[in-house]
C-alpha cells in the first residue's frame, strides 16, 4: 500500500512540474510571437500604403503586401538574410 501512495505521489509531483513548465513556456512564446506581429502589421500597413497610393486595386494589395510581409517574417524567424 505505501508503494501505492508513493507512486501517486510522485505522479502528481510529475503532472505539476509538467503544468509549471507549460505555463512559464507560453509566456516566452508570447512574448516571441508578439515581436514579429508587431513587425508584421508595420509592413503590411506601409506595403499597403504604398501599394494603394500606386493605384493597384484593393484586392491586389492585400495578397501582395500579405505575401512579402509574411516572407521577411519568415526569413527574420530563420535568420535569413533576404535581397
Amino acid at each position: 500500500m505505501a508503494k501505492k501512495m508513493m507512486a501517486v505521489f510522485l505522479m502528481c509531483i510529475v503532472v505539476v512540474a509538467a503544468l509549471q513548465f507549460a505555463t512559464a513556456n507560453e509566456d516566452e512564446v508570447t512574448k516571441y510571437e508578439a515581436k514579429f506581429d508587431a513587425k508584421y502589421k508595420s509592413c503590411y500597413e506601409t506595403c499597403e500604403k504604398e501599394c494603394l497610393a500606386n493605384g493597384s486595386g484593393q484586392s491586389f494589395c492585400e495578397v501582395k503586401c500579405d505575401e512579402d510581409c509574411d516572407e521577411k517574417e519568415v526569413a527574420d524567424k530563420l535568420h535569413i538574410k533576404l535581397h
